[in-house]
């Protein structure tokens, strides 16, 4: 089953620090009494230098999709992503960003105990093989992307729910994240 999800249709949801807001693509919360992220796909934008969140417990990656260079300080390292570069880093780092010009970049969490996530950039037409317990999402960074008879513009994703083999199909740049349980 392949569900599009429209940009206007993601959730603004203020950041855990307070420091912007964050747009959620996809979500998954626990069924406890006080609900606690397992995964989320989300857009933040970065308007400002200042620190991330933190995230204990929780593997993130991110990757800029507007705007940048993005420059982080991730435990004292300078890093410097240049757009469509992912990068990925455990929740509790302490991370800064500091930037030339305002960034839009898109996330990926996981609860370490639970999930594993991958986020990779495909510029062509590309294969992958899913697992059966595998949540594939695929985000439209540049042009339009595809997968069968599906396709998403620029902003958008496509969430595939799926134990097959996959050809992923962009006419720019494309985010193919793939989360599984552990």
């Amino acid at each position: 089953m392949i569900q599009r999800i429209r940009a206007s249709e993601y959730r603004e949801q203020p950041w855990k620090n307070g420091g912007g807001l964050t747009r959620e693509i996809a979500v998954a919360l626990s069924d406890e009494r006080e609900p606690r992220v397992l995964w989320r796909l989300s857009l933040a934008t970065i308007e400002r230098d200042g620190p991330f969140s933190e995230f204990r417990g929780y593997d993130r990656s991110i990757v800029t999709i507007d705007g940048g260079p993005l420059e982080l300080e991730v435990e004292g390292q300078r890093v410097s992503l240049e757009r469509a570069e992912p990068y990925s880093f455990p929740g509790e780092a302490r991370v800064a960003a500091s930037l030339q010009t305002p960034a839009r970049d898109l996330n990926v969490m996981t609860l370490r105990d639970g999930f594993v996530h991958d986020l990779e950039i495909v510029t062509s037409a590309q294969r992958f093989v899913v697992d059966d317990d595998e949540l594939i999402f695929i985000f439209a960074i540049e042009g339009t992307a595809s997968l069968a008879e599906a396709s998403c513009d620029r902003g958008d994703t496509l969430w595939l729910r799926s134990n097959e083999t996959i050809e992923v199909r962009t006419t720019g740049y494309a985010a193919v994240v793939r989360i599984t349980p552990v």
